[in-house]
């Protein structure tokens, strides 16, 4: 049995024991950053782009949830799986209860964070390849492939087209709104648009990663027994990583350690410099230089322990117009350096940690965290994920907010709820830019 047949078989059939609880709350999770999304100024320029087909419309979905920043991720894969599988599930227009959506999510969450690892994600990013756009086509098409019942040889040759559309080469983007938005809307849509066509009969190469061809074709080393091992019999969700604020994922370490310093009594005003240590493979990425652009606000730790320290509600602020330019959060952010520590670098990417050392007028205070809140040994409660949800969407649809976010935490209560839930999300992806800012006030 070659290796696209043996994933093809893991699509088609039983799925590993998982922690259901843990897919539900991040398809809530994704969901939410949907609805959020939407009414953003990166959401709303996307949805003047073309989505007329299921496929283009999961694109679409995808590229919003991840601009948003606040989507699950996998640290040793580098990937944010959920937003391609809930997208892709919540865009088919077939009827579907929950169990089946459920499942198609899984798979898709699976192959993505296995490929992944297989192309040694964390590393291959800073080398200009994204590795969930990279997975994201194989990904879309395994759970679009599980949604319409694919057979087992019509999902193997999904698979294998899926594959062939795959690039995630990208540069240095500049501005708003990103054109890495772009890029994943594609990407995805063709994930979909692959499982579509095997689903009529298109055939690709069943024995395509049976050679090396991912290093003769695509220029990319991997190794492809990360995908293998155990298919189907452990799953890789459980390692999921939720945060619990729009925040690139690299700088939430320091900004939630900077929060424990504040929660235990450290007074803002008090605080001369923070000396932040990191993981030396991306000290860089984290310590640029702050521009008024909102992908500055959440890529730069400084801006974010700001934030934290002076503006916490604008952690869930996906727009943040009124304090990328405010003084005051300059001023602070301009207190804090960033540093390499080797040290670490023996944990990443299984870890990605922080160290800060907090310089106040009398005292040095020093706090580390190998676990920032939201990864799986240190998960967001039901109650942080209620509080996140909250403020997300109370940013964008004010006395509306309460009585959307009780909808998506229920949609995967009943098939009726899952349907209401499509139909609402659907509904968000048809306004233009213009609609969805008219709509926000």
């Amino acid at each position: 049995m070659n290796l696209l047949q043996r994933i093809a078989e893991f699509v088609h059939g039983a799925l590993p024991p998982t922690n259901h609880g843990r897919l539900e709350a991040g398809f809530v999770d994704a969901c939410v950053a949907l609805m959020a999304g939407a009414r953003s100024p990166e959401g709303r320029a996307l949805l003047t782009l073309a989505a007329q087909t299921e496929a283009e419309r999961a694109g679409l979905a995808t590229a919003i949830i991840r601009s948003t920043e606040v989507d699950d991720i996998h640290l040793a894969s580098c990937t944010t799986p959920s937003s391609v599988a809930v997208a892709v599930a919540l865009c088919d227009g077939r009827p579907g209860d929950p169990q089946t959506v459920v499942s198609a999510v899984s798979v898709g969450i699976e192959l993505m964070i296995r490929l992944g690892l297989a192309i040694d994600g964390p590393n291959a990013l800073y080398r200009g390849i994204w590795p969930t756009c990279f997975a994201a086509p194989l990904g879309a098409a395994a759970t679009r492939a599980r949604l319409r019942g694919l057979t087992v040889d019509q999902t193997m040759h999904a698979l294998s087209l899926a594959l062939m559309a795959s690039s995630g080469r990208i540069g240095r983007f500049a501005g708003t709104p990103s054109g890495r938005w772009v890029l994943i809307k594609t990407a995805v849509a063709n994930g979909v648009q692959a499982a579509d066509a095997a689903g009529v009969g298109f055939k690709g190469d069943p024995t395509l990663l049976d050679a090396d061809w991912l290093g003769t074709a695509q220029g990319i080393g991997a190794d492809l027994s990360k995908i293998a091992d155990k298919l189907g019999e452990v799953s890789m969700a459980g390692a999921l990583s939720m945060k619990p604020f729009s925040t690139a994922r690299q700088a939430l370490a320091p900004t939630t350690a900077l929060q424990t310093l504040l929660a235990n009594g450290l007074d803002p005003a008090s605080i001369r410099r923070i000396q932040v240590s990191v993981p030396s493979a991306y000290s860089r990425m984290i310590s640029q230089p702050i521009t008024p652009s909102r992908s500055s606000g959440y890529v730069s730790a400084a801006f974010q322990m700001a934030l934290a320290a002076l503006r916490p509600q604008a952690l869930w602020d996906l727009e943040r117009s009124s304090v990328m330019t405010d003084p005051a959060i300059l001023d602070f952010a301009g207190r804090i350096t960033v540093a390499a520590e080797p040290a670490f670098d023996a944990i990443y990417p299984r870890h990605w940690p922080a160290r800060i050392a907090v310089e106040t007028a009398g005292r040095i205070l020093v706090h580390e965290e190998e676990v920032a809140l939201g990864d799986p040994d240190r998960p967001l409660s039901d109650t942080d994920l209620v509080a996140k949800h909250r403020h997300l969407l109370s940013f964008a649809y004010a006395g509306k907010a309460e009585a959307l976010r009780v909808q998506m935490a229920d949609a995967l209560q009943s098939t009726a709820a899952l349907a209401a839930t499509k139909k609402r999300l659907h509904e968000a992806l048809k306004k233009t830019g213009n609609e969805g800012e008219k709509n926000a006030h």
